[in-house]
């Protein structure tokens, strides 16, 4: 038998044969073109990785990561928008002063300690109370007015996104918009609305995007990453105060002298409160409640260190292994607020590879209103009550882990009053 038998070269094996020899000589071009990082995983022979759906690069140390959110914040600055994120945004890319917050804070502490108080000296997970307050301060901000506690549309906006959007937040901006005087600006929004009357007075048609869609959905923006991040953080920082009593009294102490038992905390007391605010940053950094942030897409052919990085490449910053690297941090595993402090007690320079709220051009946007808002929350709850686990019971400050977002477990803590 010859060997054209086997061998037949009719013009579709001739054009399958080409295909290959094309896809596989783009593939080696691009790979000599790129140098990637290694990838992990089990390589399939001659394919190699290209069995994978999509490319990604994520930074697991600090001078890589702080590369690509400031040196080179531009070229990574797109942000990756995936079927799901865009069926729920339309698009739409997740992209006030302090006496203002101190009252909108205290306002909802109000409210939700009188009703905390009934559950003291008796097992209590105070997760309702946290998203009330939370959820109350933001819809404050952006909206003015405030929750009714406990009320139908509050716990809609708990269970189901996607309704909030349209039923509770759109609703809201609608009724705000029927009231907007340009010289009365109340919130958020008003501002909002201004900026893009003022930007059509001027420019006619230039701020086009700035919809009433888009507005809807920057303030839902504000709230499931101010909500979600925010509650899980106090949650975690409560965890960690029953199962660390020694720090809580501690923090406790701090508070009773700067600020004593008949107020609430203010801001001005923030400067007198270093150690409590430690103690914060300390929770935040163990918990790591955003392990992955929000991920980024090259806007152009890049490099992250000796690496090439085209266009286009989804860019993950891997902000759990910052928080846990022991080359960056001296004992890493154990709970140490004195990390974040000076030789006098004050808290000194943001550690290197602290970056709960990311950096650059994409840093968080709410980070200047969320960190002062979770030290007067927190310092309030540790004024109020002791925090301790149930009895014959012990803490777990361990998460429940998802590439998006660490979740504190579900459980009891004992809450004895303070004052």
């Amino acid at each position: 038998m010859s060997v054209e038998a086997y061998l037949p070269s009719s013009p579709i094996t001739t054009g399958l044969v080409a295909l290959v020899a094309g896809l596989f000589s783009f593939w080696l071009l691009r790979r000599m073109r790129y140098n990637y990082p290694p990838r992990p995983g089990i390589a399939l022979p001659l394919l190699g990785h290209a069995y994978s759906p999509m490319k990604t690069v994520v930074v697991n140390k600090i001078d890589e990561a702080l590369e690509v959110l400031v040196k080179k914040s531009t070229d990574f600055a797109n942000r990756l928008i995936v079927p799901s994120v865009e069926m729920f945004t339309d698009g739409v890319g997740t992209s006030c002063s302090g006496p203002a917050l101190e009252h909108r804070v205290h306002a909802a502490l109000e409210t939700a300690l009188a009703e905390m108080d009934g559950h003291a000296d008796s097992p209590f997970d105070p997760v309702e109370h946290i998203n009330f307050i939370v959820g109350n301060i933001l819809t404050g901000l952006c909206f003015g007015g405030s929750h009714v506690y406990k009320s139908p549309g509050f716990r809609k906006m708990e269970k189901y996104y996607k309704e909030v959007i349209v039923d509770f937040i759109g609703k809201k901006y609608h009724d705000e918009k029927k009231t907007f005087k340009r010289d009365e600006l109340r919130h958020l929004v008003d501002h909002l609305i201004l900026a893009r009357t003022e930007a059509e007075e001027s420019e006619g048609d230039a701020l086009v995007a700035l919809t009433d869609t888009h507005i809807i959905q920057t303030i839902a923006d504000i709230f499931s990453a101010g909500v979600d991040t925010s509650r899980m953080t106090l949650r975690f920082a409560l965890l960690h105060m029953a199962a660390y009593p020694d720090i809580q009294a501690k923090a406790q102490e701090e508070i009773d002298r700067v600020v004593g038992r008949d107020r609430l905390p203010g801001l001005s007391d923030r400067p007198d409160l270093a150690y409590t605010e430690a103690v914060l940053h300390e929770s935040m950094r163990i918990a790591t409640v955003a392990p992955t942030g929000a991920w980024h897409e090259t806007l152009c052919d890049t490099s992250i260190g000796s690496y090439k990085i085209p266009k286009g490449t989804p860019v993950i910053i891997n902000h759990w292994a910052l928080h846990h690297d022991p080359d960056a941090w001296d004992e890493v595993e154990k709970f140490k607020p004195e990390r974040y402090l000076d030789e006098h007690g004050k808290l000194g320079p943001k550690p290197k590879s602290w970056l709960p709220f990311g950096a650059g051009k994409r840093v968080c946007l709410g980070e200047f209103v969320a960190k002062p808002e979770l030290l007067l929350i927190f310092a309030s709850l540790l004024q109020r009550y002791r925090w301790s686990a149930e009895p014959e019971r012990v803490v777990d400050i361990s998460p429940e882990k998802s590439p998006m977002s660490n979740t504190p477990k579900a459980q009891k803590l004992r809450m004895e009053r303070r004052i």
